[in-house]
């Protein structure tokens, strides 16, 4: 639990910081940490083996929200200006 410990602390932190985006009305940087926060949520879960018979879907699943943060990064990186 410990190795993943940081997985979730940096999870709930990029979480809570998407909450504070959507009430300043940043809707792209909302999604940006959201998806950042739950791609987290979801290694920590991997690695902590605690949904064993899912660990294909969730590597999947994890793949897939890095690289909308990447990519929502990379339209932010765009569009800001």
């Amino acid at each position: 639990m410990k190795r993943s410990y940081t997985q979730y602390l940096v999870g709930i932190l990029l979480l809570s910081f998407s909450l504070y985006q959507f009430f300043q009305r940043e809707f792209v940087e909302f999604s940006m940490y959201l998806t950042a926060g739950l791609a987290f949520v979801v290694m920590g879960i991997i690695k902590d083996k605690l949904l064993p018979g899912y660990g294909r879907f969730l590597n999947i699943l994890s793949w897939v929200l890095i690289l909308m943060a990447g990519f929502l990064l990379l339209f932010l990186f765009r569009t800001d200006g």
